[in-house]
């Protein structure tokens, strides 16, 4: 008898708890069977056809994944939050109760064809492919499509690496215009709870804008979301322009190395082929366009001119520095010294210490006959100080050049 008593007990314990979950749950599962017993996904939810149905579209970004400079293109990750009023879906919360809103999958449900205009990845059926929907018993149906989004986007490089770029995102109904779908947004920009910072690129600022626009005899609505970036230079002025500018320099203390070292047009001709791989590496970030240089590559190219022009100058100034000792210096090399201001390091040469030196001779024959006395000091002009004389003319073209350009460029980035 007691396994009798214990059997009758454990049944109804079972009853009980199956009953209370029934109870729990059966007002959901009539609401469904309500709901969508007649519902058509196809059809637009609006009770009054004359009045234009109206979805809101706001924007949570979450992060800046990429800008490729190649491509024109910018990659963000965010989610949108789309609402509307679906009048097949509303329910008298009283009639069940408990039951106040429901979840459904996106496929059983009406959504508004929202397209994303210059997009690399599917135009719309945003979140048509997977994710349910929020459905209130007043009929406010949300949907939070989350994806990464890409559309092109002009970048311009002009001030690279300090430069700033604006882009945006058009959202609008693909294929129902203002006289049938309103879409707005009920932000002034996006949302940036979730947002997480980029390694690469500063949000400076963003905004949200609501545009209405022709096109031949209806207008469609359109939901801006602008953002203004700007890069984070630092890692490009550590491994870019901190070495070129050192570098650069190398091309001006070329010109203060001796001749007699033998080393000059080595160092000429390395500080080319650096400046060169430098360029290369600048101009392959940069898009392969003529509408737009960037200023500090045009500062490279530039550079680079320079430092060939500092190879030829050098071995002019080692071929001058090795000339014939026998050959007189001509007059006008010898006016260039002179406006130079360079003078002979060495020995003195002395009135009939050195009676057959050719140059002694050329400078005698240079001085006026009343000023030609023994024991005179006279300094003839020879090659090796018109090498210097080079040398010295150089050296200050280069420092006036290096001038100019560190100011041209850093007035283009600052302008």
């Amino acid at each position: 008898m007691r396994k009798i008593y214990a059997l009758v007990i454990l049944a109804v314990t079972f009853i009980q708890c199956w009953k209370q979950a029934i109870g729990v749950s059966l007002p959901e599962v009539n609401l469904h069977k309500d709901l969508f017993s007649d519902y058509n996904p196809n059809v637009l939810p609006q009770e009054n056809e004359s009045q234009p149905l109206n979805v809101t579209l706001d924007m949570h970004l979450m992060s800046i994944d990429n800008i490729d400079e190649k491509r024109q293109t910018i990659t963000i990750k965010a989610f949108l939050e789309i609402k509307w009023i679906d009048a097949f879906l509303r329910w008298d919360s009283t009639k069940y109760p408990g039951v106040s809103r429901i979840s459904v999958k996106n496929t059983d449900l009406w959504i508004p064809d929202i397209a994303l205009q210059d997009t690399f990845d599917e135009l719309t059926d945003f979140g048509q492919a997977g994710g349910k929907a929020n459905v209130k018993s007043d009929g406010l149906v949300t949907i939070w499509p989350y994806k990464t989004y890409t559309v092109a986007c002009k970048i311009s490089i002009t001030k690279f690496p300090f430069d700033k770029q604006k882009c945006e995102f058009d959202f609008l109904s693909w294929s129902h215009p203002t006289s049938v779908l309103v879409l707005n947004t009920s932000q002034k920009k996006p949302d940036m709870t979730f947002f997480t910072v980029s390694g690469e690129w500063d949000l400076k600022g963003s905004e949200a804008k609501f545009v209405r626009q022709m096109y031949v005899t209806d207008s469609f609505d359109h939901v801006y979301f602008f953002f203004e970036l700007q890069r984070k230079s630092l890692y490009h002025v550590m491994n870019v322009i901190i070495p070129v500018l050192c570098i650069s320099v190398l091309n001006i203390i070329s010109f203060l190395l001796p001749s007699e070292s033998g080393e000059r047009v080595t160092l000429s001709i390395s500080i080319f082929i650096t400046l060169a791989v430098f360029l290369t590496t600048v101009n392959s970030l940069m898009p392969e366009s003529s509408d737009e240089v960037a200023s500090f590559s045009i500062y490279l190219g530039l550079q680079l001119l320079g430092s060939a022009f500092n190879i030829f100058v050098t071995i002019i100034s080692l071929n001058l520095f090795h000339h014939e000792t026998s050959r007189a210096v001509p007059r006008i090399l010898k006016a260039f010294v002179k406006g130079c201001c360079v003078k002979k390091t060495n020995a003195h040469y002395q009135i009939g210490t050195d009676a057959s030196n050719e140059n002694t001779v050329a400078c005698l024959n240079d001085m006026p006959h009343e000023r030609i006395q023994v024991g005179i000091e006279c300094r003839p002009v020879t090659w090796k100080m018109v090498s210097r004389a080079v040398d010295k003319l150089c050296l200050i073209s280069a420092v006036c050049w290096h001038i100019i350009l560190a100011a041209s460029l850093t007035i283009s980035i600052q302008y």
